[in-house]
């Protein structure tokens, strides 16, 4: 389980021109945007956006585990590996955590931009939200188990993950505020926004810059609520994968 979940990993840090070219694609959006929305705005828009760009950055991360999912899964790798004395929970339990310490990782490398950028994030409340993005990645890769379990072959995968992707940055809290959502969507739509894993992840960040040194026990336990049920869905959507290419040998 250990190897293959080193491999998996791997796969993200293997490129290392790759990841610098994400990591510039992401202070860009935070320094650009940031800085140009806040001349055109009432509020500091920049100390505002900087910690939705280190959660999208995480969310991205932990997505990117369920594409090399995929493409093991109709490359023959997880046949593989399926192939190897591993049951189908090791298999499993190897990608969440692989995708809990790809968002971590590469999360924390944008975080650490962030609090340079914004000072007020320097604070002990932002060392707490370091184990959130771990539970938190390993809950947002369960949404690529549920893709695997219905987009089978063909391009499928890319379509949904792109529009899950969009559908969850855009009714979240990462670039707009809650009340001018609430001024514009209806009434469930924002309880959606709301509930939305990357809202309640983001304003854990917004809110170590107001309280400084304290968190909510509240919005941790809704953080880590919401990431423990995304995280059981995905590990039931996996292992029915696993099974039924162990079974069929093929998606």
């Amino acid at each position: 389980m250990f190897r293959v979940l080193q491999v998996d990993l791997s796969y993200f840090f293997r490129t290392k021109w790759l990841i610098a070219t994400l990591v510039t694609l992401n202070l860009s959006d935070m320094l650009v945007v940031g800085l140009i929305y806040t001349r055109m705005m009432s509020f500091d828009y920049f100390v505002f956006f900087a910690p939705g760009v280190v959660v999208s950055a995480m969310f991205a991360a932990a997505l990117d585990v369920g594409r090399r999912v995929y493409l093991g899964l109709t490359e023959g790798v997880t046949q593989y590996y399926l192939s190897l004395p591993i049951g189908l929970g090791a298999l499993t339990w190897a990608h969440l955590l692989s995708a809990g310490l790809g968002g971590t990782i590469y999360g924390g490398i944008i975080l650490l931009f962030a609090v340079v950028a914004v000072p007020q994030l320097a604070s002990p409340a932002v060392l707490l939200f370091v184990p959130l993005m771990f539970v938190l990645s390993m809950g947002l890769s369960g949404i690529t188990a549920v893709l695997n379990l219905f987009s089978k072959g063909g391009d499928r995968y890319w379509v949904f993950a792109e529009g899950i992707q969009t559908a969850l940055l855009g009714l979240s809290t990462v670039f707009y505020p809650i009340t001018a959502m609430e001024a514009v969507l209806p009434g469930p739509i924002v309880s959606i926004v709301i509930a939305n894993p990357l809202s309640q992840a983001v304003n854990v960040l917004r809110t170590s810059v107001v309280s400084g040194s304290s968190l909510s026990p509240m919005v941790i336990f809704q953080v880590i609520l919401t990431s423990v049920l995304l995280m059981a869905v995905g590990a039931v959507g996996y292992r029915y994968v696993f099974a039924s290419v162990r079974e069929a040998g093929r998606v």
